[in-house]
């Protein structure tokens, strides 16, 4: 988010949602970035009460609800993962695609491009050894065959070229591909599913603060078997590794204190798992509803309430690019799991230039669970870092 409506919570998925229908009704890129700190103000605003609300819980079924929701004003597909070449170079990568209804009904023009839904999709590529980071950003209507999500028969969702499509049960194909000053990025992945859904909160209904409704339907695929090729700087690379899918949708708001989020996603390779947010409010603390899972590797799931664990930020990094200052660094401990664990980015600089500015960067995990040495990999997402209203401080 993770952020993910963000960049996955995001990433709350419906922060990118919201700032996709301020931005981006025209159907046209931004001419300017516009600072995290107002996505934040735009996600404190009223929600529309023509939409659905995620209140209860609600039965989920696959590959059908891997599909769009479009009665929920907003919906995110969040894709992350760390690859190794077979040289042993790293890079991480983000595939995210975000939908957001402009109204509860579709308009009533009989033209095949008349919608209310809006996609945006980020794509970006850290090559940890070339020592850079690169994102993109794309903008289409949900209709024409444009962009859009289906989950039956198979599942598929794409924003024009940059998809992720079924291709057997419990195997997706990705394709992203760009061009950044005459150079070529791209990836072609190949996922495949080794464990079961993680449903968030309370089977899958996630709290996202004390007002009612003000939740979503959250879950992830972790584990992801990962392999095919990264293009960067004229090398292709056969690479292997493993990624993680979050797939979030509701029609919501953050609480009138929040200022942004930390998320992180962690997977240890002795098959524990972990999904943790904190949303942080005004006085500097962090709101109690929303938390995390704790997955165990026999697929066993346990809730992680706010007093389940601390967050230590062990050093920042100042972007050159927006002079936005980041956490960078991170020591986590969780004593009711006997785990502690040290998060480090594998590059500093995975600030992410789209239409807001956000951090999303790949991360290498490792620390003791007991007695024992454990390490691994994962993703985080920071938002809301460069508001005045909460300084630089966490």
């Amino acid at each position: 988010m993770g952020t993910k409506c963000s960049g996955k919570v995001q990433m709350l998925g419906w922060l990118m949602g919201l700032l996709l229908l301020s931005a981006c009704t025209s159907l046209t890129r931004p001419p300017t970035q516009v600072a995290s700190a107002n996505v934040v103000a735009a996600l404190s605003g009223p929600t529309d009460h023509g939409f659905a609300r995620a209140m209860a819980p609600r039965p989920l079924a696959f590959p059908r609800d891997h599909g769009a929701h479009p009665e929920y004003q907003t919906e995110w597909w969040y894709y992350t993962g760390v690859l190794e070449d077979e040289a042993g170079q790293l890079f991480g990568y983000q595939l995210t695609f975000f939908r957001t209804a402009l109204e509860p009904d579709m308009p009533t023009r009989s033209s095949d491009l008349a919608t209310n839904q809006v996609y945006m999709a980020h794509f970006a590529l850290t090559d940890v050894a070339g020592g850079r980071h690169v994102s993109f950003e794309r903008y289409s209507r949900g209709a024409g065959g444009l962009a859009s999500a289906t989950g039956e028969p198979t599942y598929q969702v794409w924003l024009e070229d940059w998809s992720v499509q079924q291709t057997a049960p419990g195997v997706v194909h990705m394709q992203a591909a760009a061009e950044r000053d005459g150079e070529e990025v791209s990836v072609d992945l190949t996922l495949r599913e080794t464990r079961p859904p993680v449903l968030h909160g309370v089977a899958g209904l996630s709290q996202k603060g004390p007002e009612p409704g003000n939740a979503s339907y959250y879950y992830s695929l972790i584990g992801l078997e990962t392999t095919g090729s990264v293009t960067r700087q004229g090398r292709t690379a056969q690479v292997q590794g493993r990624s993680w899918m979050d797939h979030e949708f509701g029609t919501s708001a953050l609480s009138a204190d929040a200022v942004g989020w930390d998320w992180f996603s962690i997977q240890l390779d002795d098959g524990m798992a972990l999904m943790l947010a904190q949303i942080r409010t005004r006085d500097g603390g962090r709101l109690r509803d929303f938390h995390g899972t704790v997955i165990f590797p026999d697929n066993r799931q346990e809730t992680v309430a706010a007093d389940d664990f601390q967050l230590t930020v062990l050093d920042h990094w100042t972007s050159p690019n927006t002079g936005v200052t980041y956490p960078s660094g991170w020591q986590l401990e969780l004593p009711r799991f006997d785990l502690t664990l040290q998060i480090s980015p594998l590059l500093r600089d995975q600030e992410m230039q789209v239409s807001f500015v956000y951090w999303e960067g790949a991360v290498t995990v490792t620390g003791n669970r007991g007695e024992e040495p454990v390490q691994g990999i994962g993703y985080v997402e920071l938002t809301g870092y460069g508001s005045e209203r909460e300084g630089l401080q966490r």
